[in-house]
């Protein structure tokens, strides 16, 4: 039997890892692959959703953490302990990352040991384009200034020329210092395609406008922009109204805890302070 042990960041080959990648090599002399990944809270829908919906979508790596919950959850009719999963559709040439577990707190090196090792993963697995998906809350401020753009791209500074690569599209808005002030993209959404950059992988942020960190509709339009941007061929319409029934049911369920949970406690008033009124220089995204 096949040693398993579980390690800060551990791959597993759900298939014959040297008869998948000779496979891609043949293939990738036509074109590279695409990287979608997504991580919670709400970023790694999409990705799911996607490999439910695409017919030849295989399993094949699962990654584990002795940083993820230590607990065992029922999957179907068996119990599994936690994971993530990397599937992949060849007829799509699209790799779908589905990050299902944070850290049991947060660990900034576990963070970077799971960019490192799934951007290094992607660039054997031959990936010529990296997207993560995430959410942008706006100031009310800039939410009137940009409120026709749905979406926000983030570019990647790669260690290569680019690619032609049309990073604008109807909706969707590159994301620059001049623009949008000093911005901060949180945890793997960030960190994952800026370590895929340093390797030569084109890489990019996409992320939706959306009023609250957890919000799924922001993904939504995360979504139709990654499409735009990837220029791949997927009926968008479905995955739209799975996503769209997903984040009523949750919005539901935060009204019922709303509903149940007791109001908060008042804090006391600091003393009174003269208005300030410079703007903050940073403000941050949150995915």
């Amino acid at each position: 039997m096949e040693a398993f042990g579980i390690d800060e960041f551990t791959p597993v080959w759900e298939v014959s890892e040297r008869e998948f990648k000779e496979r891609l090599r043949n293939e990738a002399r036509e074109r590279g692959n695409i990287f979608l990944a997504g991580f919670p809270p709400v970023g790694n829908a999409v990705p799911f959703k996607l490999k439910e919906n695409l017919s030849d979508a295989m399993k094949v790596m699962s990654f584990y953490s002795y940083n993820f919950p230590p607990i065992a959850e029922l999957q179907d009719d068996f119990f599994d302990i936690p994971h993530d999963e990397l599937w992949f559709s060849e007829e799509k040439h699209l790799f779908l990352y589905i990050g299902k577990y944070p850290e049991v707190e947060y660990i900034p090196k576990a963070t970077y040991k799971q960019a490192e090792i799934l951007a290094k993963i992607a660039k054997e697995l031959f990936v010529s384009e990296l997207y993560t998906l995430g959410v942008i809350v706006l100031l009310p401020e800039e939410r009137e200034r940009m409120k026709d753009v749905e979406a926000f791209v983030a570019r990647f500074r790669s260690g290569r020329d680019a690619c032609e690569h049309s990073s604008e599209a109807e909706g969707v808005k590159v994301m620059t210092r001049r623009e949008m002030g000093s911005y901060t993209i949180l945890r793997k959404a960030g960190l994952l395609p800026g370590i895929a950059s340093k390797l030569g992988v084109e890489s990019f942020a996409v992320l939706g406008v959306g009023r609250r960190p957890n919000d799924l509709r922001a993904c939504i339009r995360a979504f139709k922009a990654f499409v735009k941007l990837s220029r791949i061929e997927i009926d968008v319409r479905k995955i739209e109204e799975e996503l769209e029934k997903d984040a009523n049911a949750l919005e539901e369920r935060i009204r019922k805890q709303g509903r149940r949970m007791p109001p908060p406690p008042v804090p006391p008033q600091p003393p009174s302070q003269p208005p300030t009124f410079r703007r903050p220089e940073s403000s941050p995204i949150y995915l």
